[in-house]
């Protein structure tokens, strides 16, 4: 449970611009070790092309992770490279990525009577590697796992544009249910003059945050970045042990995330792009029942090339509820590609 509850940590902040303008919008404490892992990895920095949104392999992207507890730091590296994947499948059958449904239900208050819906959306999973680097750009750890490609609707940032203009932010929803569940729930908490607007608003919530869901869990499987994500903890206060001891047994992590849609705002153009598409503060609770265990913003944008392994997530800092000095961050440096290994 804890790489799971770390693996919210996980984000992203600046794309695709050159070194120069790139420098000025990074973490100066990422730039030393930058610079030499940019060599390392033999990084072929690009501009994203926005029209660009199908899969394909070598894109990349590097990131720095920063934990801070007092005044201990830790600051790493993660890279994560879009792979070739075979032409047949261990079965001898012509290769084809793996597809995984997860269900999205919503309960339309706005209705009489209330209506029920459901949706269904089916992530794809492509062959991703994952590398991470120490702060001096050493290589410490290399494996491989699946990441899903592409957002399942219009993405976290259709989910704020909509709130904003629809006011629905004002109308508290929520995903109350567990994390590790297959099927998430949300209801609203106050009316609408246009029901279909929250049915809206709603499909774009599940869409976003199951995509959100599978790539976390997807990642924290992967044993490369374990000891990376213990690094979050610091962010985190855990569970009551009657609650832990509980997810032991039964296999639920009894884990919700709350969008919390009445904060959201805009932040602007991205910072590499002199005229970049609108990028939005997404706030984010992390709960274990009634017990908060952190809270996160993020910052989201539309999404194109290698942007499209995190659905438009630029970043996310996750501060403990009680500690607000203690703090993980995770900041894209760089996005590109890399020549194909022979």
């Amino acid at each position: 449970m804890a790489s799971l509850i770390a693996a919210i940590g996980l984000t992203f902040l600046c794309f695709g611009a050159s070194a120069a303008e790139a420098d000025r919008a990074i973490d100066p404490v990422f730039a030393p070790g930058l610079a030499i892992l940019k060599q390392v990895t033999g990084t072929i920095e690009s501009r994203p092309d926005r029209s660009q949104t199908d899969w394909k392999p070598n894109l990349q992207l590097l990131i720095g992770v920063q934990a801070v507890e007092a005044s201990k730091q830790t600051v790493g590296f993660v890279e994560l490279t879009t792979l070739r994947p075979p032409p047949t499948s261990a079965e001898g059958q012509l290769w084809r990525p793996a597809l995984q449904t997860n269900t999205f239900g919503w309960s339309n208050t706005n209705e009489t009577p209330v209506v029920s819906h459901e949706a269904s959306f089916i992530s794809t999973l492509y062959p991703v590697r994952v590398r991470v680097f120490d702060v001096t750009g050493r290589k410490l750890k290399e494996g491989q796992t699946t990441l899903p490609w592409g957002v399942l609707t219009n993405g976290l940032a259709d989910l704020c544009r909509l709130s904003l203009e629809l006011s629905v932010h004002k109308n508290r929803s929520a995903a109350n249910e567990p994390l590790g569940n297959k099927s998430i729930r949300v209801t609203a908490g106050e009316s609408s003059p246009h029901p279909e607007d929250f049915d809206r608003l709603a499909q774009s919530l599940g869409g976003g945050f199951i995509w959100l869901m599978t790539m976390l869990q997807q990642i924290q499987t992967e044993p490369a970045v374990h000891d990376l994500w213990k690094k979050a903890h610091c962010a985190f206060r855990l569970p009551e042990l009657r609650t832990m001891a509980v997810s032991v047994v039964t296999g639920d992590f009894a884990l919700s995330v709350q969008p919390r849609l009445d904060e959201v705002s805009p932040a602007g153009s991205d910072p590499t792009e002199k005229t970049g598409p609108e990028q939005y503060r997404l706030p984010v609770d992390l709960n274990s029942g009634t017990r908060n265990l952190t809270r996160a913003e993020l910052i989201v944008g539309p999404a194109t090339g290698a942007e499209m392994l995190l659905g438009g997530i630029r970043s996310i800092r996750a501060t403990h509820p009680l500690k607000p000095q203690q703090q993980f961050f995770v900041q894209v440096l760089a996005t590109g590609t890399v020549r194909e290994e022979p």
